[in-house]
């Protein structure tokens, strides 16, 4: 019988640690897992997607019961949603929203206009109309005439004190109409007041017309906020025609 001599029995090479291996194929098991996940969702999320979108095509719900015209009073509500195009009963999401706002915004009177749905069956147009700041002749009288040169529409009777605009052809684009809505943008209160027509030869050639019988020869639309504060003090002398084309020079002709 042995005693105890502080020798430990040698255990077997690997005693005590664990012999278990990954089992073959695990790795890719579990990547096939979780791509068969991914495509199950996604196939979950197309369905959900489709049958979403054939319930906003198809519910009464969601079809447009209501085109709400939020317009000025001048501009007739009927008459626009007629322009647009629009018409109830339509799925919403169908809607074409750039037609019915280009539709609305070629009508002579709008400024501009936006389009929106509102679910779950209404369609809104919001529209601003033309401000008119002048008058023009035309065969059948005068046209008001907005800041963009456009005469749009016939002036009502009696028409408003607004400037008489001559230019060889008033229209959006021509430079001598853009010249001289430019100048009669820089006047001051006091100045348009006084004024009854501006005229432009030409984009470098626009001339006033005062209440007084008085004329200003303001030339090219530049430097126009120096030309009016210029002219104001001249006006304060007598004459019958001022020149400001050349602000740092003016001259009266009396």
């Amino acid at each position: 019988m042995s005693r105890g001599s502080g020798l430990t029995a040698e255990r077997p090479a690997g005693a005590g640690v664990s012999s278990r291996r990954p089992a073959p194929g695990g790795a890719r098991f579990r990547r096939r897992r979780r791509l068969a996940l991914a495509v199950l969702l996604a196939v979950l999320a197309a369905a959900a997607l489709f049958g979403g979108r054939a319930a906003l095509l198809h519910l009464a719900k969601f079809r447009v019961s209501e085109i709400d015209v939020q317009a000025p009073a001048d501009l007739d509500p009927g008459m626009l949603r007629d322009a647009s195009g629009l018409r109830t009963g339509l799925p919403l999401l169908t809607v074409d929203l750039d037609t019915a706002r280009r539709r609305v915004a070629a009508v002579p009177q709008v400024a501009s206009v936006t389009a929106s749905r509102g679910w779950p069956s209404t369609v809104t147009l919001r529209v601003t109309e033309r401000t008119p700041v002048a008058l023009t002749d035309s065969a059948n009288g005068p046209w008001l005439v907005d800041a963009t040169g456009m005469a749009y529409q016939p002036a009502p009777k009696p028409p408003p004190a607004l400037p008489k605009l001559s230019a060889g052809r008033v229209a959006e684009g021509d430079p001598a109409t853009g010249a001289a809505l430019s100048v009669l943008s820089a006047l001051t209160p006091e100045l348009r007041q006084q004024l009854r027509a501006i005229e432009a030869g030409g984009p470098f050639d626009v001339r006033l017309r005062l209440a007084d019988g008085r004329q200003v020869l303001w030339g090219a639309a530049e430097n126009s906020p120096r030309k009016a504060a210029v002219l104001a003090v001249l006006l304060t002398q007598s004459g019958s025609s001022y020149d400001v084309s050349a602000p740092d020079l003016p001259t009266i002709r009396r």
